[in-house]
């Protein structure tokens, strides 16, 4: 098991976000071991904003919080990141009926009260299903991105993004077919900086000259998607 967990799980950053203090360090002592890095929070508030600021690959979240509960920050981050993998950690039967209601993709639920290889496993289980969505993805003509290292390539060759550049692309790769508003890219990609539809656009042209330029469509007056 030591042997799997150190390739699925060795270069990821998990964001845990749960209000009783005794478990919350129970769990980052557990899988601290294995993982790149933690980021905690005792609320879906907190967690969304740490998401915002951080290149998360799996969140880790108590459902009932004050502030904002764990489902509510997951909807608000599923707006920004449709295929990130999460574990509801919960109490309540009552949960589950919530989950399956909503209908999250790429989550499972880890009743309490658990131990350390059940979180492991199930931590497991949710990163392999999301295997899936960490192979290259083809951005055409020779230009390929790898979610996994998140690295842009053309023909196996290394294209260097800036920080703000990948963020975009990364954002325009989540939501592929579907298109993103201003509003979002500005809250994603700038976070509390904020950027003006010109610098949107500036950014848009910097990263056309570094993939197929066609493939990132322009929607007049809303945003853009990415065509693929």
């Amino acid at each position: 098991m030591d042997k799997r967990l150190n390739v699925l799980l060795n270069n990821l950053n998990v964001l845990l976000v749960e209000d009783e203090i005794n478990l919350k360090q129970i769990i980052s002592e557990s899988i601290n071991p294995y993982v790149k890095q933690i980021y905690e929070d005792v609320n879906g508030l907190d967690g969304l904003e740490t998401f915002q600021y951080h290149d998360i690959d799996l969140i880790i979240t108590d459902i009932n919080m004050l502030r904002m509960n764990g489902l509510r920050m997951v909807s608000e981050i599923r707006k920004f990141n449709p295929t990130i993998p999460v574990i509801f950690l919960t109490a309540y039967d009552t949960d589950e009926n919530i989950l399956q209601a909503i209908e999250l993709n790429n989550s499972n639920l880890l009743k309490k009260p658990f131990d350390k290889k059940q979180l492991l496993t199930t931590m497991m289980m949710t990163v392999g299903q999301n295997c899936v969505n960490d192979c290259d993805i083809d951005l055409l003509h020779g230009y390929k991105y790898c979610k996994k290292s998140k690295e842009l390539t053309y023909k196996k060759n290394p294209i260097e993004l800036t920080k703000i550049e990948k963020r975009l692309l990364e954002l325009l790769i989540h939501n592929k077919q579907h298109t993103v508003s201003f509003e979002i890219i500005e809250n994603y990609v700038w976070q509390e900086k904020g950027a003006t539809p010109e610098t949107i656009r500036s950014y848009i042209k910097k990263l056309r000259k570094k993939i197929h330029p066609e493939i990132i469509k322009n929607v007049q007056g809303i945003g853009y998607k990415l065509d693929i």
